[in-house]
């Protein structure tokens, strides 16, 4: 009898090595190193002195002596509660078993094989009472449970090279659509409706893009999208399933936005950041579906679109956030402004001019940052005169980083920007936000002299300053 720690550790592998080779081809590298890790690790299954080794199968998992084998291995219990589904109850490994003949186990258990097949080699596999001999014909897909199947036919709509190929694979999917949304997992309809969108740039057959929009669509259905929202604003997620969520509500955005931005509003600050990706990964897919509710009477909703819309990072959301530049609200107009920022290019600037003499200064500090990221150098002369008409220290703040983005190797920018670094006199004294926010934007400037200012601030008594000066410098 093999050790049972030697053992214990083979099956472990075996079990990671599955799931592995159900999701990549056999040629990936993380299916050929957990291969080799098996390959490491079979000859303490059934060492040459000893014998084989018998384990039963279960439902759950597998048995020796009477002992659940890794009872918390959920890779080792699909194999065998697959091979359980297909009246094996006991697998005999032989001295000599290899790789090959563990591969050749893979298939039986996903129905590719019979478990009387020559191919097992050194694995014998043991039907109810008997050891298995001769081929007994199982259907291909009759037990195989819909998570599993669903999974191997992702598989393949990333991998098959042929229109045969995907077409086989997304009719067997249009019937599984209804068993699948049964199963309640939304991150494997997830996992199948990023697989069908990265498989899209690969076909050119009308009927197979009508299919694949079939499956998809049936897919997002309003529970299921619902689901998918919710999911996406969740904390603790895998970076695996968050990625298939993020891909499926990008492929899904005509459908999912109005959804995403009721999550996206209810979620906490901080688990936002789902919603933003989605929006990244949708891009152009996401303007038309925002765009409509730009025109709802909801400011929150309505802020929040526009914020979505920067995101996107599509020129065609350039004019809708001009137009909300102008809104009634306060809220909407800072939104539009900051996602115009997001978007940048020069084109963003004329529109974000006004601005400067908005009522809210919240909005003038947007304004202010367009215009500095908008990247004009003919802008530089307005911010310099919007400084001293400006008395809001945060809109101050942004305008003299505003003049040390645009202002290049420009003496004014340096002369400005100096001036606002230095503590002021005793009747005007600088408080220390403003002139870490001068030295700052100090740093964008092109010449020696600005770095020689940053040089001499970097020792500065304020902790704050001396800190800006050096990060300017670093």
């Amino acid at each position: 009898m093999a050790d049972q720690t030697a053992l214990e550790h083979a099956l472990g592998a075996i079990g990671t090595t599955f799931r592995l080779h159900r999701l990549y081809p056999p040629s990936h590298r993380a299916v050929q190193e957990a291969m080799r890790q098996v390959e490491a690790l079979l000859p303490g299954i059934a060492p040459a002195d000893a014998g084989p080794v018998e384990c039963k199968v279960g439902s759950t998992g597998f048995h020796v002596r009477g002992q659940h084998l890794l009872p918390r291995n959920a890779q080792l219990a699909e194999i065998a509660s697959l091979l359980y589904a297909r009246s094996v109850r006991a697998v005999q490994f032989h001295p000599g078993v290899t790789t090959q003949h563990v591969q050749a186990l893979f298939a039986v258990a996903t129905g590719h094989l019979p478990p009387g097949d020559a191919s097992l080699g050194r694995i014998t596999l043991v039907h109810g009472r008997r050891t298995t001999q001769t081929a007994v014909t199982v259907p291909a897909d009759a037990a195989l449970p819909v998570d599993v199947e669903t999974r191997r036919l992702v598989g393949t709509l990333l991998t098959a090279e042929s229109a045969t190929g995907l077409h086989a694979a997304v009719e067997r999917l249009q019937g599984l659509v209804p068993d699948l949304l049964k199963l309640g997992d939304i991150a494997l309809t997830a996992e199948v409706i990023m697989s069908l969108d990265q498989a899209l740039h690969r076909i050119d057959d009308p009927d197979l893009l009508e299919r694949f929009g079939a499956v998809a669509e049936a897919l997002a259905e309003p529970s299921a999208v619902e689901r998918l929202v919710t999911r996406l604003g969740e904390a603790r997620v895998t970076p695996q399933e968050r990625g298939a969520l993020v891909a499926a509500a990008g492929a899904l955005a005509s459908v999912v936005i109005p959804t995403l931005i009721r999550g996206y509003l209810a979620a906490p600050a901080e688990l936002r950041e789902g919603y933003r990706a989605a929006i990244r990964s949708a891009g152009d897919r996401a303007v038309d579906p925002l765009a409509e509710v730009t025109r709802g009477a909801d400011h929150a909703a309505v802020a929040a679109a526009a914020h979505l819309l920067g995101l996107s990072g599509s020129p065609r959301a350039v004019p809708l956030l001009v137009e909300l530049v102008k809104h009634q609200a306060d809220g909407v107009r800072e939104a539009a402004l900051y996602a115009l920022a997001e978007i940048g290019g020069r084109e963003i600037t004329r529109p974000a001019i006004p601005v400067l003499k908005d009522t809210s200064a919240a909005v003038r500090m947007a304004a202010a940052k367009v215009i500095g990221l908008g990247g004009d150098p003919e802008t530089l002369s307005l911010l310099v005169r919007r400084l001293e008409q400006e008395e809001d220290e945060g809109v101050l703040s942004e305008l003299l980083l505003g003049v040390g983005r645009l202002g290049g190797g420009s003496k004014e920018a340096l002369t400005v920007l100096a001036r606002h670094a230095e503590p002021g006199g005793l009747l005007r004294r600088r408080t220390v936000h403003l002139r870490a926010a001068a030295i700052t934007g100090m740093g964008h400037l092109h010449s020696s002299e600005a770095r020689a200012l940053l040089e001499l601030y970097s020792h500065d008594k304020e902790p704050a300053v001396q800190r800006a000066a050096e990060a300017a410098l670093g």
